[in-house]
């Protein structure tokens, strides 16, 4: 889960102190105090909790800046001190640093640089407490129609409505992007704005971008026209999920069926897991042999490719064990066909696990999300249990 920053302002200057307050309420996972004016220079005797963040101005009425700086950090030695002024001395600012300050900010301060001044923290504390980076998985269906983009969405979802992750997905179906037609979007920003604008890419451009669904998950549109998808390249994929990585603790990645591109390769290439989606038929087994095989070819450890099988039918012409013989790699999660409920949620624009928890499927994705994350217990469950409750 992202980590929540308590931010603590010793700020004078009411019209400053507003905008900052007004700028902190935007990001999410802060916590803010006023605190009272000295309190920073008194030390922690004085405060019920040391802050994540301090923000200070540069008040005449308190005294010397270099010397207040001075002061709190030998007293918060652990706090990161944001140092807000409207002086522009080359060699104040230099001072104020080297003093211990992780930023010096100018007035009027931008709502971009006060975000990454903020976040920067964030993740300096998420590296510093030995958290794990993000977890970044891909999807990918055999063919089309076979439905990678309505489990890749529906992962995302359940993973959010657990309200203890932050969650990301990025539809890489340039040419498609039907994983808004699945949240009921009508996208306002897409890749196509980070791709025009790759030198601006931070984490306060890249939250700018992002849309907020209403399950929690935060949303990377595909573009709105597929002509301009030939502006989206590898480079700025890669950019992208490394910086997901550092602001979400589980990023999705929808990409289009049967097809390697630049960026999926690079989606590929950064995942923890790229999840190969096919169904029971013939034409869509075979491919998904030759998408294996395709996908080691670009370097990839045959480990990081996981197999689902959707719309699982027990009585199909193919049966699971020779499914798995023709790819020869054991199926990773089997999906119940349960066509009807899914039709229903993709016309109402909202996802099945959100809409229906108790449908079939909703219950089995909620367990597919279990075991990515490595919480099943009992590790050789593919989402098929016997009449007994037991794993087959």
């Amino acid at each position: 889960m992202t980590k929540e920053l308590f931010i603590a302002l010793e700020v004078t200057n009411s019209d400053l102190l507003d905008t900052l307050l007004s700028q902190l309420r935007s990001i999410p996972g802060t916590k803010t105090q006023n605190w009272a004016i000295d309190s920073g220079e008194k030390g922690t005797l004085t405060v019920k909790t040391v802050p994540d963040i301090i923000i200070i101005d540069n008040s005449p009425m308190l005294g010397d800046l270099l010397n207040r700086v001075r002061t709190i950090k030998t007293n918060f030695p652990q706090t990161a001190l944001l140092v807000v002024s409207g002086d522009l001395d080359p060699q104040l600012i230099i001072d104020v640093m080297k003093a211990g300050a992780a930023e010096y900010l100018v007035e009027p301060v931008s709502e971009r640089s006060f975000t990454n001044a903020v976040e920067e923290v964030r993740v300096k504390l998420a590296n510093f407490d030995k958290q794990s980076k993000g977890q970044v998985y891909s999807f990918i269906s055999s063919k089309g129609g076979v439905g990678s983009t309505v489990i890749a969405t529906n992962s995302a979802v359940s993973l959010a409505l657990a309200k203890n992750k932050s969650v990301a997905l990025i539809d890489l179906a340039l040419q498609a992007g039907d994983a808004s037609v699945l949240l009921d979007i009508v996208p306002k920003t897409s890749l196509v704005d980070i791709s025009q604008n790759f030198h601006r890419l931070d984490i306060a451009y890249m939250r700018g971008v992002m849309i907020n669904h209403n399950t929690g998950v935060n949303f990377l549109s595909a573009p709105q026209n597929p002509e301009d998808s030939e502006d989206v390249r590898g480079e700025h994929v890669r950019g992208i999920l490394e910086l997901a990585r550092k602001l979400y603790d589980c990023t999705l990645i929808d990409t289009p069926s049967m097809h390697i591109s630049e960026c999926s390769v690079e989606a590929f290439r950064q995942s923890d897991k790229i999840f190969i989606v096919t169904d029971m038929s013939v034409p869509s087994v075979r491919n998904t042999a030759r998408l294996c095989k395709l996908i080691r070819k670009l370097g990839i450890r045959s480990d990081r490719i996981e197999i689902i099988l959707n719309r699982y039918i027990k009585d199909s012409a193919l049966s699971l064990s020779e499914i798995e013989k023709n790819l020869d790699k054991p199926v990773y999660w089997v999906v119940p066909n349960d066509f009807i409920d899914i039709v229903s949620s993709i016309n109402r624009g909202i996802p099945l696990v959100k809409m229906t928890p108790s449908a079939p499927f909703s219950k089995n994705i909620v367990e597919f999300v279990r075991k990515f994350q490595n919480l099943q217990e009992d590790r050789g469950f593919s989402g098929l249990r016997n009449l007994f409750g037991k794993s087959i």
